[in-house]
């Protein structure tokens, strides 16, 4: 389990106790964290989240082959935040596509 999914999920479901009444042969009090289990799948949720975003390296080549193509098509006075925001646009878009 990934340490940022558990901070992420402990500061949106944070511990919440109350007292719940265990029956047996004499009455007996313990505290439960009521959050707990919607805790644990907000965790689950999150890390399927940073799996899904993650690039791959198939990812990293295709971007720089965009960005070669942006710079060779470039028109005079581009800046390099212009160029790039192009290459990231269209690397966007063909990934939507797959």
């Amino acid at each position: 389990m990934s340490k940022r999914a558990e901070e992420a999920a402990l500061k949106a479901y944070p511990p919440t106790y109350t007292t719940v009444k265990r029956y047996a042969k004499r009455v007996q009090s313990e505290l439960v964290d009521t959050h707990k289990p919607v805790r644990a799948i907000f965790q689950q949720g999150y890390e399927q989240a940073e799996k899904d975003l993650a690039l791959t390296w198939e990812d990293i080549s295709e971007i720089a082959d965009w960005i070669s193509v942006c710079f060779t098509n470039c028109k005079e006075g581009d800046t390099s935040k212009e160029i790039y925001e192009e290459a990231l646009r269209r690397f966007n878009e063909s990934k939507n596509k797959k």
